[in-house]
């Protein structure tokens, strides 16, 4: 009888459990998320053992993780590089702590790409870390553990309508000029127009119907049975060729992990997810007010590894990014794409620590802050709400000539201070405009954070998720 009673109670106590997490409102949900800001990206497959370079030709165009569609590479020959993927040099923990000495709060991780290639032991399909290769480590199953030892949250990447190697996968046409100067082009061309993409008869051989219910529905439900709770946002892509029932599918499987904030991808437009997700840039103010987003943006110019990427963006343009994101109310994720070893490429290392400490000393004026609705000439102006007041931080890319610092807007300053080492600035303050006096010469030249207290709250600012707008997914035009 007392067994029978203490199942009971359990089941009693994990039903509440369950109606609790169900009865999150959208702002609940997503409170994690505003507050951290900036996360890592991280692409990373075979298509790394490529680096960009097929038949001894550089890719002509597009990320390096396309390179199996833009050089139109046969299934089995793919297959048979991917066999050989064994990353050594890879280690989880070292990941994770990168992105957090960045100052990053969370990790999206691609658990599997267009390639088909999952990262990841799958029942679904062989074609995995585990099953297909000498490396035999589940690197998604090691990634989530280094996130749960150092406190970081975790997202997955999973491409649902893609997949190049798995039979009845899509495929996106792109033509040979965006590949390698083959020979056979022409005809190549010709077939993938007749073939709606697709370049080996290996990816036409059953239906893309037969695929969904085959692989990628069941791995969705791979990763949730097995990380659903340590998972805090799902990242679907390209969405071509899905039906909203299949995408209602997904939806079915997700709602038993409603924590879960999921993007705008998964099947447009009918499916608009918790957050938009501009690609490459940061859009305009007036294009995301009053919307949950998110910019996703290369630290380099691919993606994946490319061995010859000369692009790398400086820790001012991250930090700069990062600043103008905050301002608009945004969150920013910066993606790296290890190498075939696993190693994530030196620029890109030197960038994030730049990054992190810039961060260490500036972080309060990113970190649980909201747009101002403020947009000054001389750089960017961030939001935080306190308990009786709201602060403003003035972020500072150029350093007027004549010394003052001029803002206008509906408030009242209080108090001015260098938020790096807490020196006090004099303000001359009136109702709708302070001017500040500032040092005679710029003390941070990525961008120099002022502190403005104000003497009132300023009203709150409601956010939705349920926007029309839609933000092109860039590599697939």
């Amino acid at each position: 009888m007392k067994r029978k009673l203490s199942i009971f109670l359990l089941l009693c106590l994990t039903t509440i459990g369950c109606v609790g997490q169900r009865s999150l409102s959208q702002e609940q949900k997503m409170a994690w998320w505003q507050e951290a800001k900036f996360g890592m990206f991280v692409h990373w497959g075979p298509y790394s053992l490529y680096g960009g370079v097929y038949n001894g030709y550089q890719q002509r165009r597009g990320g390096a993780e396309w390179i199996m569609n833009r050089c139109k590479i046969p299934v089995r020959e793919y297959r048979a590089k991917s066999s050989t993927f064994n990353p050594v040099h890879f280690n989880a923990d070292s990941l994770v702590l990168m992105a957090r000495e960045a100052g990053m709060k969370y990790i999206v991780f691609t658990t599997k790409h267009h390639d088909g290639f999952a990262m990841f032991q799958s029942r679904a399909s062989s074609f995995n870390i585990v099953d297909y290769t000498p490396f035999r480590r589940d690197i998604v199953d090691e990634v989530v553990k280094a996130c749960r030892r150092h406190g970081m949250k975790i997202g997955f990447y999973y491409s649902q309508s893609q997949d190049w190697c798995n039979p009845g996968g899509n495929t996106a046409r792109k033509e040979m000029r965006e590949g390698w100067a083959n020979p056979d082009s022409v005809e190549i061309d010709r077939y993938t127009k007749e073939h709606i993409g697709s370049w080996d008869c290996l990816q036409t051989s059953v239906s893309f119907q037969d695929y969904f219910y085959r692989v990628s529905l069941p791995q969705i439900r791979e990763l949730l049975s097995r990380y659903g709770n340590d998972i805090g946002v799902m990242f679907f892509d390209t969405p071509q060729v899905i039906t909203d029932q299949q995408a209602q599918d997904v939806m079915k499987e997700l709602a038993n992990y409603p924590h879960i904030i999921v993007n705008d991808r998964l099947k447009r437009p009918n499916f608009p997810g918790d957050y938009k997700t501009p690609e490459g840039r940061v859009p305009k103010a007036e294009d995301i007010e009053g919307i949950y987003w998110e910019t996703c943006m290369n630290i380099g110019s691919s993606w994946g590894y490319k061995s010859w990427d000369k692009n790398w963006k400086s820790s001012q343009e991250i930090i700069r990014n990062l600043i103008t994101i905050a301002a608009r109310g945004g969150n920013y994720l910066l993606n790296v794409g290890p190498d075939g070893l696993g190693d994530v490429p030196v620029e890109a290392r030197q960038c994030l620590k730049e990054t992190g400490e810039w961060l260490s000393r500036n972080g309060e004026a990113i970190y649980n802050t909201q747009r101002s609705g403020l947009h000054p000439a001389w750089g960017e102006c961030v939001r935080k709400d306190y308990k009786k007041n709201s602060v403003l931080y003035l972020c500072v890319f150029d350093w007027p000539t004549d010394g003052k610092l001029h803002l206008q807007g509906d408030f009242t300053g209080r108090r001015a201070t260098l938020l790096a080492d807490g020196s006090p600035l004099k303000l001359e303050a009136r109702k709708g405009s302070v001017t500040i006096q500032l040092p005679a010469g710029m003390p941070d030249r990525t961008a120099t954070v002022i502190r403005l207290d104000l003497k009132e709250k300023l009203p709150a600012i409601k956010l939705v998720s349920n926007s029309e707008k839609v933000f092109k997914i860039v590599d697939t035009e």
